[in-house]
């Protein structure tokens, strides 16, 4: 059953993200060190795949839940912190700032990006900093995100990362 659901996700993800997953802004995610040994790229994978995880779930309660713009802004929610040691003077500048500069680089990335894809990256740091997220699926991403940074420290901990065979199906298919 999980690896039926594994497979899902793969293929969800690809078939949804697969514009982001193969640009270059998004192969440069991979070189931008995020919550001390993870990257961006580890990072915004790891939150897109506990998204679309939740995204199911709640689904087989029977919640609408639009798993499209989870995926587009669940990959690009942290894309404006490439290069933040050059944008940004302090790290509360990158927290205040980064989602705005995603949302942009969303936008580039998915020319028809919705406007609850784009809402969703932009409130992605609450509480922490900017608006309260207004749809389900910004729930879905804010909780996604804070759970992954706290999974990208136990990876850092202890060498083991959530949704390995999912990540491994993922990379296969971008070779």
């Amino acid at each position: 059953m999980k690896q039926i659901r594994d497979e899902r996700i793969s293929r969800d993800v690809l078939r949804c993200g697969s514009d982001i997953l193969y640009s270059e802004q998004f192969k440069k995610a991979a070189y931008e060190t995020h919550h001390l040994q993870s990257s961006v790229y580890d990072h915004s994978i790891t939150v897109c795949i506990t998204s679309v995880q939740i995204c199911l779930f709640l689904q087989k309660l029977g919640f609408r839940i639009n798993e499209k713009d989870l995926i587009h802004a669940s990959l690009c929610h942290d894309l404006g912190m490439i290069g933040r040691r050059k944008k940004f003077r302090k790290r509360t500048d990158a927290w205040q700032r980064h989602a705005n500069d995603s949302a942009s680089i969303a936008h580039k990335l998915i020319p028809d990006l919705s406007e609850n894809a784009d809402s969703m990256i932009k409130t992605h740091m609450w509480p922490v900093s900017g608006s309260p997220p207004r749809s389900r699926e910004a729930f879905i991403l804010n909780a996604a995100d804070k759970y992954s940074s706290i999974a990208d420290w136990v990876f850092f901990l202890t060498g083991k990362r959530s949704g390995e065979k999912i990540r491994k199906e993922l990379e296969k298919e971008q070779l």
